[in-house]
C-alpha cells in the first residue's frame, strides 16, 4: 500500500486539528531543530516521521559532526530512511550561486560524481537506516545541468546501491532544461529503485520552468499517475506548506489517486 505524507507545516497542523488531512505520515528536515521535531512527535504520536536531509550530504566527510547530526535526526524521528539530494558541489557553493547569482567554476563531472558516491557510502556506514537519494533540479545557469542527466543519476544509484527518491517536480524542470520530453526523461531514470515520490507544482519564472512548490496542476497529477504505473513506491509526499485550503484539496485528490493505485 502506498502511503501519503506531506511536509510538516502550520497549515497542516490546522487541518489535522479539524480532521481534514487524509495523510499517513509527515516529512521533516533540518530546517527544524531536533528539539522542535521532538515536540511535534509528542503532538502527533499517531504519525510516522520521515527525515529529509536534503543538501546535508554535501558536508559529510568535510564538516566535522555532520554524520552525527544526521544520526541524531534519525534517532529523534525514527525515520525508516535518510533521504538526501544528489548534489555534487562543495558545502555552501549552491547557496552562493542561488543567493548571489555567482557562477562557480564547474567541477569535473566524473570526479564530482565519484566524490559524491564516496560521501554516500561514508554516510551509509555511519547510520542504522538506508540512505535514499533524490534527483534535484538544475541550477539556473546554462550548462550547469550535469547533475540532472539521467545517465549520471543512474550511475550514482547503481554504484551506491541506494533507493531512489523520485521528485517529479525536479524531473519536469530538468527535462525542460535538457529539451527532453518529460515522459522520456522519467523512463530514463532508475524507476525500478523508486522508494519514495515527491510531488510539487513547478511554474514558469522569467522564461524558465522552476521548482516553485506551488499547488499541483493537472499536468502534475497526470505525471504522478504515469509514475505510479511504472514504479512501486512506498510513499508519495506532497511538498506544499502554504495555503490551508489548497493543501487540503491537494491531499484529498492525492488520496483518491493513491486509493485507485492501491486497488
Amino acid at each position: 500500500m502506498i502511503q501519503l505524507t506531506t511536509d510538516l507545516s502550520y497549515p497542516l497542523l490546522e487541518l489535522l486539528r479539524d480532521n481534514q488531512a487524509p495523510i499517513d505520515g509527515v516529512e521533516v528536515g533540518s530546517w527544524f531543530s531536533i528539539e522542535k521535531i521532538g515536540d511535534y512527535r509528542k503532538t502527533l504520536p499517531q504519525f510516522p516521521f520521515h527525515f529529509h536531509g536534503g543538501d546535508l550530504i554535501e558536508r559529510v566527510g568535510l564538516i566535522p559532526g555532520t554524520a552525527s547530526r544526521i544520526a541524531a535526526y534519525l534517532h529523534c524521528t525514527q525515520s525508516p530512511w535518510a533521504s538526501m539530494h544528489i548534489t555534487m558541489w562543495l558545502p555552501g557553493m549552491i547557496w552562493l550561486m542561488l543567493r548571489r547569482g555567482w557562477r562557480m567554476p564547474l567541477p569535473n563531472p566524473e570526479r564530482a560524481t565519484q566524490r559524491f558516491i564516496h560521501k554516500v557510502r561514508r554516510l551509509a556506514r555511519s547510520i542504522h537506516v538506508p540512505v535514499i537519494l533524490e534527483n534535484i533540479d538544475p541550477l539556473p545557469f546554462d550548462g550547469y545541468d550535469f547533475e540532472v542527466q539521467p545517465e549520471r543519476i543512474n550511475k550514482v544509484i547503481n554504484q551506491t546501491g541506494c533507493g531512489f527518491l523520485l521528485d517529479i517536480g525536479h524531473a519536469r524542470v530538468s527535462a525542460a532544461r535538457l529539451g527532453a520530453d518529460i515522459q522520456d526523461y522519467l523512463r530514463d531514470l532508475p524507476l525500478t529503485r523508486v522508494v519514495q515520490v515527491h510531488v510539487s507544482g513547478p511554474r514558469m519564472r522569467k522564461g524558465r520552468l522552476v521548482d516553485a512548490h506551488e499547488p499541483l496542476q493537472d499536468v502534475d497529477y497526470a505525471l504522478l499517475d504515469f509514475v505510479l504505473e511504472n514504479t512501486h513506491p512506498q510513499v508519495v509526499t506532497l511538498e506544499y506548506i502554504r495555503e490551508r485550503e489548497l493543501l487540503r484539496d491537494q491531499l484529498f485528490r492525492l488520496r483518491s489517486i493513491l486509493n485507485a493505485h492501491n486497488g
